[in-house]
């Protein structure tokens, strides 16, 4: 949804796949393998042990970011298909956590903000061809896509996510690593706490022990340059949002009957959800209909002219 202006609301920021084999898992689902002598399928970040995990991402310097939401991976062994994860807690550092210096710029450690749960297509797995879970055919760890609802702006600078999830079942909640596959076994520099040391340290694959991992995560909103804002949030407005059953959609522009006006509506793991072509009205009625309450994100074009990127909220 990255228009021609310098306003986009999309998924801005991936930390990395989580997956090594698509359509390799059972019944042609996707596998995160363990591979190269790697033995570490997840890393503990339940609520009920007091272990957090965290990552970093990079704002760019001139521009600026408002965070809608934040989209997290974690599973329990034995969970099945239907998610079991019920508890998303996240803080955002302006720096490295509890080095002394950083502070915390959004978040808290108890407050639930997750929205949404769902499988992610995923399944975590031992190493192709091994005699436990191989990627072939387990199905042990489904892994669960979390969505957390966040809103909050960020400026340029190095910013440290770090969360915790809470489940159901019995085992975990587990934090899959970035995967990139045979070959590849250092994905980044992801760190997890320490509740009994009360620190936190570099998170290393616990066979290899020196091979660094990264976790995935994804982050939804919009990045600013501050050029052309005014005239492209102008060109259409939502009346009134967030939306109880229906909202008004008027276009502030002028609109020929020749003209190709469609508005797609997205949920925020970028799945449509809604699309309304032939629009030939200034103003028409958005009716929410089955969507579900939450977070979602419009782009009103006109051909292949970007009217408006846009979020609505149902609630």
């Amino acid at each position: 949804m990255i228009g021609t202006t310098s306003f986009a609301q999309t998924v801005i920021y991936d930390n990395g796949p989580i997956a090594d084999l698509i359509g390799g898992g059972a019944a042609g689902a996707n596998a995160s393998t363990l591979h190269d002598g790697m033995g570490t399928y997840g890393a503990g970040h339940a609520f009920s042990s007091g272990f957090r995990v965290a990552d970093d991402f990079i704002v760019a310097a001139g521009t600026t970011v408002l965070i809608d939401s934040l989209v997290f991976y974690a599973y329990q062994t034995g969970s099945g298909p239907i998610s079991s994860i019920s508890e998303v807690n996240v803080r955002i550092w302006n720096g490295v956590p509890e080095d002394g210096i950083s502070t915390v710029v959004f978040g808290d450690n108890t407050t639930n903000i997750m929205i949404t749960t769902e499988w992610s297509g995923a399944y975590r797995t031992g190493d192709v061809g091994a005699a436990a879970c191989p990627a072939a055919t387990c199905v042990d760890r489904p892994i669960m896509r979390n969505a957390c609802t966040v809103g909050t702006t960020l400026t340029p600078g190095t910013y440290w996510i770090d969360w915790q999830t809470a489940g159901t079942g019995a085992s975990g909640p587990w934090a899959p690593p970035v995967n990139l596959g045979a070959g590849v076994t250092t994905t980044g520099n992801s760190k997890q706490y320490d509740p009994a040391g009360l620190v936190w340290n570099d998170l290393f694959d616990g066979s290899l022990l020196t091979e660094a991992q990264g976790l995935p995560f994804l982050v939804v909103g919009t990045i600013s340059t501050g050029i052309n804002e005014t005239v492209v949030n102008n060109n259409v407005t939502v009346f009134p949002n967030p939306v109880s059953q229906s909202a008004m959609v008027t276009i502030n522009v002028p609109v020929a009957k020749s003209d190709n006006l469609t508005m797609t509506v997205v949920d925020i793991l970028g799945n449509i959800v809604r699309k309304i072509e032939n629009i030939s009205d200034r103003q028409f009625e958005f009716k929410r209909g089955s969507l579900s309450d939450g977070v979602y994100f419009y782009e009103m074009t006109n051909g292949s002219e970007i009217l408006k990127n846009g979020k609505i909220v149902l609630q």
